[in-house]
């Protein structure tokens, strides 16, 4: 492996709450020092690359990706997921297991492993809950995380038999992996195709109440709070859904939670289309204030992009009859700078915890997420005030974004992984 000097950078390690300007020196593969000057450890041959003017951070963590593989390759597979995702500064992916057939098999998951260790960045698996995702009862959670699942979830769907959720949540604590809760009450969303709101009326479309995903908000930190299970509550995006997780962080219920990009940046105002079509939908302006007010007290703990790829036939149907779902492997990173950073709400080191360091330790993921000595070299240098625009081209397979069009401020550099680059701007390295 490459000896390697990165120059010059502003880092920024959430883990040591550190934001200096320093050198820091790659040996094989994991970080060999950190500090000023020139590292007494670099004898010998080794490259050098002058950071000046980017940021440095552990390499982003997204633990919320649908990489489409197998059985809807036609939107995404391993391989482009992959790319996407160096594109777009993040080192480590979460794949969910709503594909086809599901991610139930220890079989399945081993041998999607052993495909992905071959991609440029690292790619983990979550596994189903219950088997083939159809909510009547358990998968072989022992096996699938001996096989390597890093967490159990039915994304895509909500576990909504409260018998097999609580039976999931002690096991799950028994083997140390967290839960991860699409939390919605299908009989309440029926029909709707965005939040229930003005706008849909407008627009002539059936409505999703909030209390789809309230209702099971509270219902899975109830159970989480009564069997002390590792709960994760994805993609937020209710203000009421906030409350909740903050009641029950008071309550010490163990409870983790996440929002995405297009939450805290869009409201159902915004809809125009079927590129705006995901699930749970965009809400409204006080929901999006809440989650930003929550992702800065910290209150949420993770951004997560829900990268949901389609193709452009079918996100071209209409509201009514396309599919939920928007990429967002390589705009995660811009929008949170653009929103969030660079208007002040959040701090750079908030930023490197939320996508960085939280996503490792919920995870469980010990050598990523900072940047002492002996930590894993997957490093994420940004770019931090050049201005662009996003789209309408993607690395991605699928181009399904609300996006397209939006100027943005701050965007990956390089992408680093196992001291190796993967990505520099213009430049997919394989």
């Amino acid at each position: 492996m490459p000896r390697l000097l990165i120059q010059n950078a502003l880092v920024i390690d959430p883990a040591r709450k550190l934001e200096k300007k320093l050198n820091l020196f790659i040996e094989d593969g994991r970080i060999k020092s950190l500090g000023p000057g020139f590292p007494g450890t670099a004898r010998g041959s080794f490259e050098l690359f002058d950071a000046s003017g980017l940021w440095l951070m552990p390499g982003l963590i997204d633990m919320h990706v649908h990489t489409r593989e197998p059985g809807m390759e036609r939107a995404e597979n391993l391989a482009s997921a992959a790319r996407a995702a160096a594109a777009g500064g993040i080192t480590s992916i979460l794949a969910m297991p709503n594909t086809e057939p599901p991610a139930d098999s220890p079989a399945l998951l081993r041998r999607l492993s052993e495909k992905a260790a071959a991609l440029p960045v690292n790619i983990y698996f979550s596994a189903a809950v219950t088997r083939g995702r159809a909510g009547r009862e358990l998968a072989g959670l022992k096996a699938l995380k001996a096989a390597g699942a890093l967490a159990f979830t039915d994304d895509g769907a909500c576990v909504e038999n409260s018998k097999l959720l609580t039976k999931a949540l002690r096991l799950a604590k028994k083997l140390k992996t967290p839960v991860l809760e699409h939390a919605e009450a299908s009989h309440l969303t029926g029909p709707g195709v965005m939040h229930e709101c003005a706008r849909a009326r407008r627009l002539g479309v059936p409505g999703i109440p909030r209390e789809a995903e309230t209702y099971m908000v509270l219902r899975d930190l109830l159970l989480a709070g009564a069997t002390g299970g590792p709960l994760h509550l994805q993609h937020l995006s209710c203000l009421e859904s906030v409350e909740l997780a903050a009641a029950a962080r008071r309550r010490g219920i163990r409870v983790t939670a996440e929002t995405c990009p297009h939450y805290f940046t869009l409201t159902c105002e915004d809809v125009r289309n079927a590129a705006f079509k995901m699930k749970p939908p965009l809400r409204e302006r006080d929901d999006r204030a809440a989650l930003i007010k929550g992702l800065a007290d910290g209150t949420i703990d993770v951004i997560a992009s829900d990268h949901a790829p389609h193709p452009a036939a079918e996100k071209t149907k209409g509201m009514i009859k396309a599919p939920f779902g928007v990429t967002g492997l390589e705009t995660m990173l811009g929008l949170a700078l653009t929103e969030l950073v660079h208007k002040g709400v959040i701090s750079r080191l908030r930023l490197a915890e939320l996508m960085s360091a939280n996503p490792a330790r919920i995870l469980g993921l010990k050598k990523k997420g900072g940047l002492a000595p002996g930590m894993d070299a997957d490093l994420t240098l940004i770019e931090p005030f050049v201005e662009y625009r996003v789209g309408p081209r993607f690395y991605s397979r699928s181009a399904n974004s609300p996006f397209i069009g939006r100027r943005l401020k701050g965007r990956a550099a390089a992408t680093m992984v196992a001291g190796r680059f993967v990505f520099r701007r213009s430049q997919i390295l394989r």
